[in-house]
């Protein structure tokens, strides 16, 4: 019986990080270089190595609730989500974190606290014209990929951070 429960419970966990891979990397939710800048720790360790970066964030990183994205913060999401607080739990990051993935992305709910893509479409209108005033998934795309470097405002201030380029 022993041996049986010890076989499932590996089956299970690889089950569920297998499932966890499919969104769990991605760049709306872990940014390696800001995860580093905004862990220190985990900078003074690691420096800007992606792949121990990734590999920390799947196996510690997500559990903790630590800071990856400059769109997302697990802890904020929570905190500005009450509603999820109560249904997921407010200490199950992983949880909220694929909620926001899957779901709360296209709802353009709050999840960072110097961005909101619901501002930040306001704030860039050509962003809006480009992709929809209502399509969050593109805009954070967008944000991602060229806002952010570029120094648009997610919010209501401009933020003095930026992504790694071409480092």
């Amino acid at each position: 019986m022993k041996k049986l429960i010890c076989l499932f419970t590996v089956l299970f966990t690889f089950s569920a990080s297998k499932a966890l891979a499919s969104w769990v990397t991605d760049t709306s939710v872990i940014e390696p270089t800001y995860y580093a800048d905004h862990n220190r720790d985990l900078y003074d360790e690691f420096g800007y190595n992606t792949q121990k970066l990734l590999n920390h964030w799947v196996k510690f990183g997500i559990r903790d609730g630590r800071p990856s994205s400059p769109v997302f913060d697990v802890r904020y999401y929570l905190k500005h989500n009450p509603d999820l607080a109560n249904t997921l739990g407010r200490e199950n990051f992983a949880k909220a974190t694929e909620h926001w993935f899957k779901n709360g992305r296209k709802e353009g709910r709050p999840s960072h606290p110097e961005f909101n893509v619901r501002k930040y479409l306001q704030l860039n209108q050509d962003v809006a014209r480009e992709y929809g005033q209502n399509n969050y998934i593109e805009a954070i795309n967008h944000y991602l990929s060229e806002g952010y470097k570029q120094g648009r405002r997610g919010i209501g201030v401009l933020s003095n951070r930026r992504l790694n380029q071409d480092q």
